[in-house]
């Protein structure tokens, strides 16, 4: 019976381990990136992308939804130094599927580009700051140069995370969580109250842990 009992316990705070993981996961928001607009040069009068990203506050879990031609662009995330110089040629990940999702899964700065050196060159770039679970996130080193032009070369280097170059957005106010709302560029609209979650085989799990320690009492 003993025994019983500490395999019930232990079951018990491994459910509820897991329980708290997945409303922590529930409670991420997705933004979309460009707004109605999708991902895209910036038209004229249109929030960059920047501008937008300055003023959302983007926790760990939240996801970027990046809606596009999937036979006319793509989404590259790169390092600091290609993301300067619009390098297409080298990025860590390449998405082409015309609706795509990237999770932001740790404190710090993401970096993306178009696939299509042209439109990078014309606007089409996006720097997030991610805050961590205290809400703070890390700062761009502070230059007083601004990124690259448009003319600029490639090269990949490899940034840690959180650190962006020079002209990146500043981390963004903790109690700003809201997407902005107009251009297609920048306004990214929120498009869901969070993730989806299924969470059948946990329910199962936690109800026969409780069923365990309620024999075992």
């Amino acid at each position: 019976m003993a025994a019983m009992a500490s395999s019930c316990s232990v079951l018990v705070v491994a459910c509820s381990f897991a329980v708290l993981h997945v409303v922590a996961i529930a409670g991420a928001t997705q933004y979309k990136v460009g707004g109605d607009g999708g991902w895209g040069v910036p038209g004229a009068g249109d929030e960059p992308y920047n501008t937008w990203a300055e003023k959302t506050s983007f926790q760990v879990g939240d996801q970027l939804l990046f809606v596009y031609p999937k036979d006319k662009d793509s989404v590259l995330v790169v390092e600091p130094a290609d993301y300067n110089a619009c390098n297409t040629a080298s990025y860590d990940s390449k998405f082409a599927d015309g609706n795509t999702a990237v999770t932001l899964d740790r404190a710090g700065a993401f970096f993306f580009i178009s696939g299509v050196d042209a439109n990078c060159r014309a606007g089409e770039k996006l720097i997030v700051m991610v805050a961590n679970a205290t809400g703070s996130s890390a700062s761009p080193p502070s230059s007083s140069s601004s990124p690259s032009s448009p003319s600029g070369g490639g090269g990949g280097g490899g940034a840690p995370a959180g650190q962006a170059p020079p002209g990146a957005p500043a981390t963004p106010a903790g109690t700003n969580s809201s997407p902005a709302n107009g251009g297609a560029a920048g306004g990214g609209a929120k498009s869901g109250a969070g993730l989806t979650v299924a969470a059948s085989g946990l329910a199962g799990s936690l109800i026969a842990a409780i069923a365990c320690v309620a024999i075992a009492i």
